[in-house]
């Protein structure tokens, strides 16, 4: 199942081709909790606007053990920019040159190419798929 096909209420768990996961549309505070994998897991989602022109979109991931499961998260339509970091380590750059000059925090850890490729785009789900980690932090910075 695409993301984008059917949403799902909020903290609902999706059942998908490949892998189960939550679908993310609001930028709002919320908690999610469902079992997986035979883990016991719980993600929290807060929402803080340091700034007047951004938004970070924030999950702590909890669980028993080690899970794999996908996050899907709708890049805001009206962002003119946006970036991910998993542990405060870049994980998804900039889509446009337009990059503020005061970004939020976000340790990058490869080659600031300028031809490097993003695949978020404004209006669209980003999946993000991985074996999670009970602390792990994901942040997705939104600017606008």
């Amino acid at each position: 199942m695409d993301a984008s096909e059917k949403l799902p209420q909020k903290g609902h768990l999706i059942e998908g081709d490949r892998f189960s996961g939550i679908v993310i549309s609001d930028l709002v505070d919320a908690d999610y909790e469902f079992d997986l994998e035979d883990a016991h897991v719980t993600v929290a989602q807060r929402v803080t606007r340091p700034k007047d022109d951004r938004a970070v979109l924030g999950f702590l991931f909890l669980m028993d053990k080690p899970c794999r499961f996908r996050v899907d998260v709708l890049i805001p339509e009206d962002c003119r920019n946006a970036q991910v970091s998993l542990n405060d380590k870049e994980l998804l750059g900039f889509f446009s040159k337009d990059v503020p000059e005061d970004p939020e925090y976000v340790e990058v850890t490869h080659c600031n190419d300028a031809n490097k490729y993003t695949p978020l785009t404004p209006g669209k789900f980003q999946t993000l798929n991985f074996r999670w980690e009970s602390g792990d932090i994901l942040k997705c910075f939104f600017y606008y």
